[in-house]
């Protein structure tokens, strides 16, 4: 799969928006007098030095003695803190301060203590001293509430201070990667200030720990870094470095905090990548993109997403930027298992809408038939793969609430007949034109229906996108195959996650344009629907040739359902369902759908549901059993003298005639025939 990353000044700019800024944790004056105190116990130790030297008149040996004893302990001390201090910047620092002292020490063993030799130690302590004290600041005098930052449009924004960038790397030293702690041994560093935060290379212990492990355990990398709500925190892997090397960025200024509205469709399909736009990512830096084209191809993809999460706006956002595209012409088919409720704009305006499970049904044979002509015309044309053109455009199809008409339970009938038709687009329209979108709030996989083809669909269906938007379930590797989690993302309208995408491509979280409902009006009748070719119309069958009649009756049937609500006729309607009812149960078979001259034929099925259940096939042994108690041998000892099998071959097939109700016991110890 594949995302696309555009640069941050291709985002369209909003109003100002207000935003906590996280409050640092500062120190009071004890951090800041440290440097100063170390300087100071240094010359009182020159001067105790010097002291000695007066008192022995030894003093060639006690300088010599004092060098090797100051360089031995700078050796030792840089030591530790080569591996208990983690950030890089300040473990050099403070490895130059101890050379520092053990030389300024011994030269003043030789020399003696002067003016000039503290002057120079005040000089050289303060310059090495100056991170420390970047790190450990006075107390400012914040107010009783975070501090606000006004934060514009992306490009806009002033950049967040680049000093409190180690305050990161310290939490993560103490609360993520100490020992005891979950990914001990593991070290954030190369700190970088970008507009909306901070970004670090998080280096892993190799053999140990991935980078996956971190995107799963998002929730106490959180916690360990103190984000406050509401910033954002990103895990990816590292484009330049080696395995397990993440790129970690810290969102303390969230730029997509409010939502940034639809540009429309010009500007929501790329035409140079063949996508759309979907909106930017949590860092603002570039765009996320559902991939539609490539070369020779067209893709699909799938939508996971709870109420309220934005899954019907980005259908929508992505049909329109589809249908609306000059570059990559595309007709759009939409089907809806919740009878048109998820997406009244496309029921209005798609090519074709089917509502019910037999419209639905009727849909995916029609497209498998485009399939079938598009691909005649590849072979007479010798043509590989598709190319989207006027004469011969693209076609998606897009099933929302799949779960539903792939439901065996609500969908006894056509359940299995529509799975296999849609395994066969999601398979095999790729290179002849026709892709299939599929959405839902199921996060299993009953979501692709209950037979063996439902793990094929999905596989076929995440070769091309997958979304995953927020959700009341922690799981999103049973679908996705990812280890993130869906149950902790905000609580923002169209914040998801493009998993798993090609190499070179952001897996990053982000949040989609908003298709506002002023948009939702505004646009589809400013935008071309296409509708299929005559060749392909042709063979697409009669209920492709009148889906505006079925629109049209729909429409009649449900203002009359209304007018009749209306009339308080309810005993009218009840007796409308029940004539109806009783006019289906008079009927020994059922016409399933009435496929047209273009489908080929289909039989009439048996009303199986209200048919007695057929007698169960019986096995060799189970029959010969059951013909030898019927014959009068009703104990075991005289079936197994009169099958020639052996006793506990007896007893199973006993038990299992039993269990079919094939037989039951007379008395203790023999059998009967319950059937004829």
């Amino acid at each position: 799969m594949t995302t696309t990353t555009y640069p941050s000044g291709e985002l369209p700019t909003d109003a100002p928006t207000v935003v906590p800024a996280p409050r640092m944790p500062e120190v009071g004056l004890r951090a800041q007098v440290t440097p100063w105190a170390a300087m100071g116990a240094l010359v009182v130790a020159a001067g105790a030095v010097r002291l000695a030297q007066h008192a022995t008149d030894a003093d060639a040996q006690i300088a010599y003695g004092v060098a090797a004893t100051a360089f031995v302990v700078a050796v030792v001390a840089a030591v530790a803190a080569g591996r208990r201090v983690h950030d890089r910047r300040l473990r050099h620092r403070l490895v130059a301060a101890v050379y520092l002292a053990a030389s300024w020490l011994s030269v003043v063993s030789a020399t003696g203590v002067s003016l000039d030799a503290v002057a120079a130690l005040a000089i050289l302590g303060t310059g090495v001293s100056l991170l420390w004290w970047r790190r450990h600041r006075i107390g400012h005098d914040f107010p009783a509430t975070a501090a606000a930052v006004t934060v514009t449009a992306v490009g806009e924004q002033s950049l967040p201070v680049a000093d409190d960038a180690d305050l990161y790397v310290q939490r993560w030293a103490t609360h993520l990667g100490a020992r005891g702690r979950q990914f001990v041994g593991s070290v954030l560093a190369d700190a970088q200030v970008i507009t909306a935060g901070y970004r670090y290379t998080l280096e892993l212990v190799p053999g140990e720990q991935t980078v996956e492990q971190v995107a799963a355990a998002v929730t106490t990398v959180r916690g360990g870094l103190r984000l406050m709500p509401g910033q954002d925190l990103i895990v990816e892997t590292h484009p330049d470095l080696p395995a397990p090397t993440a790129l970690l960025t810290v969102v303390t200024r969230p730029p997509i905090s409010r939502s940034q509205p639809w540009p429309g469709p010009q500007d929501g399909f790329d035409p140079r990548h063949g996508c759309v736009r979907l909106g930017p990512f949590a860092d603002g830096e570039g765009v996320a993109c559902w991939r539609v084209y490539t070369a020779d191809s067209i893709w699909g993809g799938y939508i996971q997403g709870a109420q309220g999460s934005g899954k019907s706006r980005f259908i929508d956002q992505i049909a329109m930027s589809c249908a609306a595209s000059t570059s990559h012409p595309t007709i759009v088919w939409y089907g809806d298992g919740q009878r048109g409720d998820s997406s009244p704009l496309l029921v209005a305006h798609a090519d074709y809408a089917a509502t019910t499970f037999e419209g639905i049904y009727n849909m995916v044979q029609a497209a498998i038939r485009v399939m079938k002509i598009n691909g005649v015309e590849n072979r007479l044309n010798k043509q590989n793969g598709f190319t989207p053109t006027d004469a011969r455009p693209g076609l998606l199809v897009i099933l929302d609430e799949c779960h539903k008409p792939l439901s065996a339970a609500e969908n006894p009938l056509l359940a299995t007949a529509t799975q296999l038709g849609l395994t066969a687009i999601a398979r095999e329209g790729r290179k002849v034109g026709v892709s299939l979108l599929m959405a839902s709030q199921s996060v299993t996989l009953d979501a692709f229906g209950s037979s063996g083809l439902a793990d094929t669909l999905r596989s076929c269906l995440l070769a091309g996108n997958g979304l995953i938007l927020r959700s009341k379930t922690a799981n999103a590797k049973t679908v996705f195959g990812v280890d993130i989690s869906p149950k902790t993302f905000p609580k923002l309208p169209g914040y998801g996650y493009l998993c798993d995408p090609d190499p070179g491509a952001r897996s990053a979280p982000f949040r989609g344009y908003h298709v506002t409902d002023e948009l939702a009006e505004y646009w589809p009748g400013r935008i071309t629907w296409r509708s299929l070719p005559d060749r392909q119309a042709n063979m697409a069958g009669t209920h492709y040739a009148r889906r505006h009649q079925a629109a049209s009756e729909q429409r009649f049937a449900d203002e009359m359902l209304l007018a009749m609500a209306d009339a308080g006729t309810v005993e009218d309607i009840e007796a409308l369902e029940r004539s109806m009812d009783t006019a289906a149960a008079s009927n020994t078979t059922v016409d399933v759908i009435d496929l047209g001259g273009a489908h080929p034929p289909v039989r009439r099925i048996e009303k199986f549901w209200q048919q007695p259940p057929a007698a169960p096939v019986l096995s060799t042994g189970q029959a010969k059993v059951l013909d030898a108690i019927r014959a009068g041998h009703t104990g075991p000892k005289d079936i197994v003298a009169a099958t020639g099998y052996s006793a506990s071959q007896v007893y199973n097939l006993l038990e299992q005639l039993t269990d079919q109700q094939q037989i039951s016991k007379a008395r203790y110890g023999h059998y009967q025939a319950t059937a004829a």
